[in-house]
């Protein structure tokens, strides 16, 4: 376990601290916007089980950043704890809610939707979309893993995960293109300010 420390307490502090930031600001408001898209988007209930597979499809692509590049990857984590704060912020000046199907639960597929639901009741606080924003960091982080092979792997992955989101209604495709923006921007802010941020990671012996 202490080969991977620094791995351990930053993706634990970065996760954690998204999850605590989430909620937080859920506590802060009461009142939301619905919002709707302008495009209309089925919902595709098989794309629930990648939907559900964000939490360890982070997990594993960032550490396959770690051990392939470090210094990548504390510019990856870098960006993940940027976004965060940023999305929160919009969600503190723009809160938002979408509306969802009901679900008749008739079997696993069914379930595993309507249990995701109930877990994320309401749906607020969409625009932008984390899951989205954590995928695209990561697509842009390990395609820079030069010594990493299958790269196309998480790659190709991540957009599924990304669709997932829509397919299953718990996004609409503005809360994905507000992701892009978003982490495209934050890539933007991390590059130019790489030489400080890794000096910060230097000072925290990570």
């Amino acid at each position: 376990m202490k080969k991977y420390r620094d791995y351990l307490v930053l993706i634990i502090f970065t996760m954690g601290t998204q999850a605590l930031l989430y909620y937080g600001v859920k506590l802060c408001i009461s009142n939301y916007h619905i919002i709707s898209s302008f495009f209309e988007i089925p919902l595709v209930k098989p794309f629930i089980y990648f939907y559900s597979s964000w939490y360890p499809f982070i997990i594993l692509s960032t550490f396959l950043v770690y051990l392939y590049d470090k210094k990548t990857f504390k510019l990856l984590i870098a960006t993940m704890l940027i976004s965060a704060f940023l999305a929160q912020l919009t969600f503190l000046i723009f809160p938002t809610e979408i509306a969802r199907p009901n679900i008749e639960v008739k079997n696993l597929t069914d379930w595993l939707l309507d249990f995701t639901y109930k877990s994320d009741n309401p749906p607020t606080n969409c625009l932008p979309s984390m899951h989205c924003i954590y995928c695209f960091s990561v697509c842009f982080y390990i395609s820079m893993c030069k010594r990493y092979k299958f790269r196309y792997l998480p790659l190709i992955y991540s957009i599924i995960v990304v669709l997932s989101t829509v397919f299953v209604k718990q996004h609409i495709i503005e809360d994905v293109l507000l992701a892009l923006i978003y982490t495209v921007v934050v890539i933007i802010i991390v590059k130019l300010n790489e030489e400080k941020i890794l000096k910060i990671f230097e000072k925290l012996k990570l």
